[in-house]
């Protein structure tokens, strides 16, 4: 069993499409905060990642849209929880292995590289949270 010692949970929206600058800069100022010996260069990769998917494929990125975030720290991991508005076709997933030229779908395959864990939970209002967990 994992004992969080620090849990911070905040939903960012705009009355806009959601800025997804915007949630990689408040996790930052977060870690920073309470998270020494993280690579905060990768966390920020993967916000970015998951927030674009939200996006660009859920109801996040409809004007008002947003996502709510979750950051937990323990002792020994890091654990990122972004979840979408719902709105999906389908549950967030790696795709299949496209050409070397597609403009998309590599997102979840640099989560799945940097992350020492990931994974889906689905909601039972259609929406969607993307975890990821990086060891301190």
């Amino acid at each position: 069993m994992i004992v969080w010692d620090e849990v911070h949970t905040v939903r960012l929206c705009s009355g806009g499409v959601l800025d997804v600058r915007e949630v990689r800069a408040r996790v930052r100022r977060t870690l920073a905060e309470c998270a020494d010996e993280v690579d905060l260069d990768d966390v920020d990769l993967m916000v970015c990642e998951i927030t674009t998917n939200a996006v660009r494929h859920s109801k996040s990125g409809e004007p008002g849209g947003g996502v709510r975030v979750t950051v937990l720290v323990s002792a020994d991991r890091l654990r990122v929880e972004i979840q979408d508005d719902g709105g999906t076709a389908g549950r967030p997933v790696i795709p299949a292995q496209g050409t070397g030229w597609a403009e998309s779908g590599r997102g979840l395959v640099v989560v799945n590289g940097l992350a020492d864990q990931w994974g889906t939970l689905p909601g039972f209002d259609g929406r969607y949270t993307v975890w990821f967990e990086v060891k301190r």
